[in-house]
């Protein structure tokens, strides 16, 4: 390998580590949902692309509440009563993503709007 070749590849991987470290440093937007009868808010927006943290706080004993799922993103998790869950979501597609209790008697959405529209 040429001396111009090993420049090429150090320049190409200095960059792939600097765009690794912006991701990294992509703002992270939390959004709270408190359980109680329902979610609290019900409907969350947010944009393609973003970082978002889903953190829910579970306030009734219920069995209903107990667990959320989003079933398009194959996520499941146990609600514990007054103990804040957090749920990472990275880059979703633009489109609607329900999530709704075990028992499916409560129902919220996600709603992921393309980076472009204003």
């Amino acid at each position: 390998m040429n001396r111009h070749h090993m420049i090429l590849g150090l320049v190409a991987a200095l960059s792939i580590a600097a765009s690794a470290r912006a991701q990294d440093q992509t703002p992270v937007r939390e959004i709270e949902i408190v359980v109680e009868g329902a979610y609290k808010p019900q409907r969350v927006e947010v944009r393609e692309g973003e970082h978002v943290r889903l953190r829910f706080i579970r306030k009734d004993y219920g069995p209903c509440t107990r667990e959320v799922l989003f079933p398009k993103l194959n996520i499941k998790r146990e609600l514990p009563t007054g103990q804040p869950v957090t749920i990472e979501l990275h880059s979703l597609t633009p489109g609607e993503y329900e999530f709704r209790c075990g028992m499916t008697m409560i129902k919220g959405l996600l709603v992921v709007a393309p980076a472009s529209s204003k």
